[in-house]
């Protein structure tokens, strides 16, 4: 367990464990990682983070509208970094798969008591 908390450290700056998380997304692809580099993807995991924190809701898993926006999010970041278009479809899906890990903690806690 400790090692897979240091796993983030040899990026610059360091890559969190939601960052990392993404980046294992992103990193999935071989060509990707070939075509792209570590430091690229990691700006994408990052980059990945931030948007997603900033749109996720309460309700993401089961409004439509909603995952279409975050798809549509995740999409643009990938094209925006150039990832490789072939493989985009699986990052998606897989970018998508590791925000249920975390969108209970990312949601903004409305009407708490």
């Amino acid at each position: 367990m400790a090692a897979d908390a240091r796993r983030g450290r040899p990026f610059g700056p360091p890559l969190s464990e939601d960052e990392l998380a993404f980046y294992d997304a992103v990193a999935k692809n071989e060509s990707a990682v070939i075509e792209m580099g570590t430091d690229v993807l990691a700006d994408i995991a990052r980059d990945l983070v931030k948007a997603l924190r900033r749109d996720v809701t309460t309700d993401w898993v089961s409004r439509d509208d909603v995952r279409a926006k975050l798809r549509s999010t995740i999409k643009r970041l990938l094209a925006l970094h150039k990832y490789p278009p072939d493989a985009q479809p699986a990052a998606t899906q897989l970018v998508l798969k590791q925000m249920e890990t975390f969108a209970e903690v990312w949601v903004p806690q409305r009407g708490s008591h």
